[in-house]
């Protein structure tokens, strides 16, 4: 069956927001922490062949039209299920696609992103195997590898998943196109989460200029998500140079981005933290002051564990979040 990916769009806005939440199969979820439209790209990685199919009969319609029509019918119910982040029943409709066509692709990779959603990483992990068996296509493999990374995460499998987001992009050298700067910065947090910090920032430069450099980053007077995935991955980089000992140039650079993007309650807590623990004691009141207005607000900045586990600020960071946080509650 031929599918395309216009009609899974509407899908793929909440694609992995399932490791933001408590999960069911592991004491508690590893997140990769990204913003909506770091998940939204993940979907694209993992289930952007899939979609309503209008007009394309499957490879197996010849033998009855009416198996042609479940087939539609199966994938009306499965964006459905997913728009309202039915995963159960989502699960239980590719699985009955499955059964219609067992070699397709789509359905087999589908169920494991899913089952990533749906916070089962172990049948996600067995269903991108079965996927990666399943083609030999350069493209194909590098999504599939990317996707099984990030259920790797789901499980605190740090090796494994960047063994996975080293295929993936190794797979990009060797097809002689540019990595993608989405998986660059996924592979940035999961050195992270090894110790490795170094690899980490370096990851994240090239994801941000990876995504500076791209055709179409500005339009007008506006902003692009690419923009704002740019500003996303030099955060992280810039947050990466505080953990290396890098202060006062990880400063310079928050300042900056923090004029770039002047929305960014993020940046704006970490130019108040860093502030702080330079002795700037007014100025890091003032830049809280100015995070606590965005529309996003600090309030999940004064939450160690959203910080920590699900924003990844390095453990650097961490310490000297706490310690600002202990003096504004004195």
């Amino acid at each position: 069956m031929h599918a395309s990916s216009g009609a899974w769009a509407r899908v793929n806005t909440t694609r992995a927001q399932a490791i933001n939440s408590p999960q069911s199969d592991v004491p508690s979820t590893r997140v990769v922490a990204p913003p909506a439209l770091y998940r939204r790209r993940a979907a694209m990685l993992t289930l952007g062949i899939i979609g309503i199919t209008s007009g394309v009969r499957p490879s197996i319609a010849t033998e009855a039209d009416d198996v042609f029509e479940r087939a539609v019918a199966l994938q009306s119910k499965l964006v459905a299920a997913y728009d309202v982040q039915d995963f159960s029943q989502a699960l239980a409709t590719l699985r009955e696609l499955r059964e219609l066509e067992p070699a397709r692709l789509a359905w087999i990779e589908g169920e494991a992103t899913v089952s990533v959603d749906a916070k089962k990483f172990k049948d996600a992990i067995k269903c991108y195997g079965e996927a990666l068996s399943a083609t030999s296509d350069a493209g194909d493999l590098a999504r599939l590898y990317a996707g099984r990374a990030l259920a790797h995460e789901g499980l605190y499998l740090f090796e494994d998943a960047l063994r996975d987001y080293d295929a993936a992009l190794r797979l990009c050298v060797e097809g002689g196109f540019a990595p993608d700067p989405y998986i660059l910065n996924s592979r940035g947090n999961v050195r992270g989460s090894l110790g490795d910090w170094a690899g980490a920032k370096e990851d994240y430069v090239d994801s941000a200029e990876l995504f500076q450099g791209a055709k179409g980053l500005r339009r007008g007077a506006s902003t692009t998500q690419r923009l704002d995935a740019a500003i996303y991955s030099a955060s992280n980089a810039a947050l990466a140079d505080v953990q290396l000992g890098n202060v006062d140039d990880a400063l310079k650079k928050i300042e900056g981005l923090v004029r770039r993007a002047p929305n960014s309650a993020d940046m704006r807590a970490a130019m108040a933290v860093l502030y702080y623990d330079v002795g700037r004691f007014e100025d890091a009141e003032d830049a809280w002051e100015r995070a606590c207005s965005r529309e996003a607000g600090c309030v999940k900045y004064k939450d160690i564990d959203y910080v920590q586990r699900i924003r990844r600020w390095p453990p650097v960071m961490v310490t000297k979040l706490k310690a600002f946080l202990d003096v504004k509650q004195l």
